[in-house]
């Protein structure tokens, strides 16, 4: 019995041992909210919100909003500076002629497609690949080495449940010296 523990322990471990800081405070969910990024660095959270109109549909030219809770100072929001949205925590949204959602560019991570869908009235999630299944992210956890001018991202963890199962889904991506 306390074998068949210690292994059952080590599995869960190994599968679910996500570097992520459990001490960091949750943002509160809305019912705006799509994800968030957290880091290494402190507890400070990036939070992207669906930015709907008067009507409860995605606004076209601005469907994201984004911004930090400063949770290191006192939970305040503050807006990102223009180089954070440039090459740290920035989306850039494009809506394809005759699609029904969006396509996202993170900063954070260039490489992955991201979808923006509207699944209601004030309602909308974000979708990707998450360990091969079209999941619906709900955040992301940034690792990087600040030993150097700039800093260098390590590994991204994506935390998400599936579309079709909800079953939690998660990946996390090692970044080599060429990025992700």
């Amino acid at each position: 019995m306390r074998l068949s523990l210690i292994l059952w322990v080590l599995v869960f471990s190994a599968l679910y041992g996500y570097a992520q800081n459990k001490n960091y405070p949750i943002p509160p969910k809305t019912a705006k909210s799509l994800f968030y990024i957290q880091r290494n660095h402190n507890a400070n959270t990036i939070i992207y919100d669906a930015n709907f109109d008067e009507n409860g549909k995605l606004n076209e030219k601005e469907p994201i909003d984004v911004y930090w809770i400063r949770y290191d100072e006192q939970g305040q929001r503050m807006e990102l500076r223009s180089i954070e949205k440039w090459y740290a925590y920035g989306v850039d949204c494009e809506k394809a002629e005759g699609e029904t959602f969006f396509q996202l560019k993170l900063a954070a991570d260039k490489k992955r497609a991201f979808y923006l869908h509207q699944t209601g009235t004030f309602k909308a999630v974000v979708t990707t690949l998450i360990n091969g299944k079209t999941s619906v992210l709900e955040h992301m956890y940034i690792f990087a080495d600040n030993s150097g001018v700039w800093p260098t991202v390590k590994y991204i963890e994506l935390f998400g449940k599936d579309l079709k199962t909800g079953v939690k889904t998660y990946q996390k991506i090692i970044v080599d010296k060429d990025g992700i």
